[in-house]
């Protein structure tokens, strides 16, 4: 697991809900403390698609974050911040496969649950960890070390400045 302290907030949180920064990943869940508690379940609800928008969800089974942002940005608008956020992304399953392939990494594609990048927001600090969860017990970390130097170069790349952590 990897945690980064993200150096600017606020140049974050632009790019999270306003950018595409972003949208190529899944929202599996949002929970946001306010003067209530919003929880948002990222997983899709197939029994409110007719067939052809279901052929249009590609078999996902979580919604994009770009389908979303917009509705969770609207939960936090406001003059106060929230008191406590996190926001669950993960890597789409075509993606992850496609990144096992090109970096030679042993596991089956059918293994993997998720790569996950979590977002938290608390006492003013906005830390982000990485997280892999595998169907199976394995002491094969090269999934999660690989999970961990991509995030460390896209943040690079989108420019999010982050310390690393523990």
């Amino acid at each position: 697991m990897l945690a980064l302290q993200i150096e600017d907030i606020k140049q974050f949180m632009i790019q999270l809900f306003s950018e595409k920064t972003f949208d190529g990943f899944l929202l599996y869940e949002a929970k946001i403390h306010m003067s209530v508690s919003y929880v948002v379940d990222g997983s899709l609800n197939l029994d409110f698609f007719d067939q052809d928008e279901k052929e249009l969800l590609e078999n996902r089974s979580y919604a994009r974050w770009d389908e979303q942002k917009q509705i969770i940005f609207s939960m936090i608008r406001g003059k106060k911040t929230p008191a406590d956020m996190q926001i669950i992304l993960m890597q789409s399953p075509k993606n992850v496969e496609s990144m096992m392939i090109n970096h030679n990494i042993a596991y089956r594609p059918e293994d993997v649950r998720g790569l996950f990048l979590n977002i938290r927001f608390k006492d003013g600090k906005l830390i982000c960890t990485t997280g892999v969860s595998l169907k199976t017990f394995t002491l094969d970390k090269s999934l999660e070390h690989l999970w961990e130097e991509m995030i460390v170069k896209y943040f690079k790349q989108k420019k999010i400045l982050s310390t690393r952590i523990q």
